[in-house]
């Protein structure tokens, strides 16, 4: 009985370490990953602003640009510029760099909220 419950054991763990391994599970393609996001960053334009109490992406948003992009395209951009940062808990005092849809930002310009 001992051996055929190791068996089980023996087995269930290969195909568990099989299914593991062939799932993609691991870090692969990571490094291109990163590529793709540098160069899209090169692509937008944005302003780095230090968030002050009451402000969210869509109000600083809305604030530097003269157009109205998509939340899904305000969205896309504030992830490609912030990778580590959700977008919803914005850190009051923290700079982040917000996407600039206008024509007269300079990719990468500084400027801080009164």
């Amino acid at each position: 009985m001992k051996k055929r419950f190791f068996t089980i054991i023996f087995i269930l763990a290969c195909w568990t370490s099989y299914v593991d391994l062939t799932s993609g599970s691991l870090p692969t393609g990571q490094a291109a990953q990163t590529t793709a996001q540098i160069s899209e960053k090169a692509t937008v334009a944005y302003q780095r602003i230090t968030v002050s109490p009451g402000d969210t992406l869509l109000s600083i948003t809305e604030r530097i640009n003269e157009s109205e992009p998509s939340i899904e395209e305000i969205l896309k951009d504030f992830a490609v510029l912030n990778p580590s940062v959700n977008p919803n808990h914005l850190q009051i005092g923290k700079t982040y760099a917000f996407p600039s849809y206008s024509k007269a930002n300079n990719t990468g310009s500084t400027s801080a909220t009164p």
